[in-house]
């Protein structure tokens, strides 16, 4: 195996761990090879399936995807390993698309799966489910069968915890502490506050505020 292609399937796979990290309806359920050359991916989406006849919901699928020798020269090769009822997916094979280039990214790949199967996208003039390309047509109303985004979302991070002694000194500098002379009462004032005087709230006499 050359270099290049050790390097780029390396680089895939670093993309598509920090892509179901990022994702939280995509998920490696196994890899093959080292670096990976197969993978097995599960995908929670709203999709459809044929069940005795009858079209029904789905919501978890498995989807496998084979990078070939020649690869990326060559396409990723994808298949269900779950059925799906939908115009652009057969058996033995998912038909992501009628042109593939060498820059393109396995990430681009798995997203793309994703929005065959809630029906984002889908292909009706050259289908390779006939009877499914039938139905499409006229439940096209209902589609997308789920509205998710496919994109990663970057996880906000979680906020440090502030200890009681930073917490104190912080409104200390962004607040002052004002006594009524008359009731005792005490306000806490933002440090910024401009009025040099107020009413007391309780006693409603006028409090004339000393500058700092």
């Amino acid at each position: 195996m050359s270099n290049v292609r050790l390097r780029r399937l390396a680089a895939d796979y670093a993309k598509l761990k920090e892509y179901v990290r990022l994702h939280p309806r995509v998920s490696l359920l196994q890899v093959t090879g080292d670096p990976p050359e197969k993978f097995q991916l599960q995908y929670v989406i709203k999709s459809v399936r044929m069940q005795n006849q009858e079209v029904v919901p789905v919501k978890t699928h498995t989807v496998e995807i084979s990078l070939p020798r020649n690869y990326p020269r060559t396409p990723p090769q994808c298949r269900m390993l779950s059925p799906v009822f939908h115009p652009n997916i057969a058996p033995h094979a998912i038909c992501v698309g009628d042109h593939w280039s060498a820059g393109e990214s396995l990430q681009s790949i798995i997203i793309r799966i994703g929005e065959i199967l809630a029906y984002q996208s889908y292909n009706l003039k050259s289908p390779l489910n006939g009877e499914a390309a039938r139905w499409a047509e006229q439940n096209s109303e209902e589609f997308p069968t789920d509205t998710v985004s496919l994109l990663p979302e970057e996880k906000s991070k979680k906020k440090q915890p502030v200890s009681r002694t930073e917490e104190s000194n912080e409104k200390t500098q962004s607040q002052r502490i004002l006594v009524c002379p008359s009731c005792q009462a005490k306000y806490r004032l933002p440090a910024e506050f401009q009025k040099r005087k107020v009413r007391c709230k309780k006693c409603e006499a006028i409090i004339e505020i000393p500058v700092v």
